[in-house]
């Protein structure tokens, strides 16, 4: 199945380390990588 990300912003508060929101870790992992481990594991595997 197809699996469409929509992903924008600027990280610009409170500390702007990283451009993209999308590339923020948490706990270690970029955002959007949490994102696409989600959708894969519940069956979606077309991004």
């Amino acid at each position: 199945m197809k699996c469409l990300i929509i992903s924008a912003g600027k990280a610009t508060r409170p500390q702007p380390q990283y451009s993209d929101k999308p590339l923020a870790p948490v706990l270690g992992i970029p955002l959007i990588e949490r994102v696409i481990r989600t959708a894969f594991g519940q069956g979606l595997d077309d991004f």
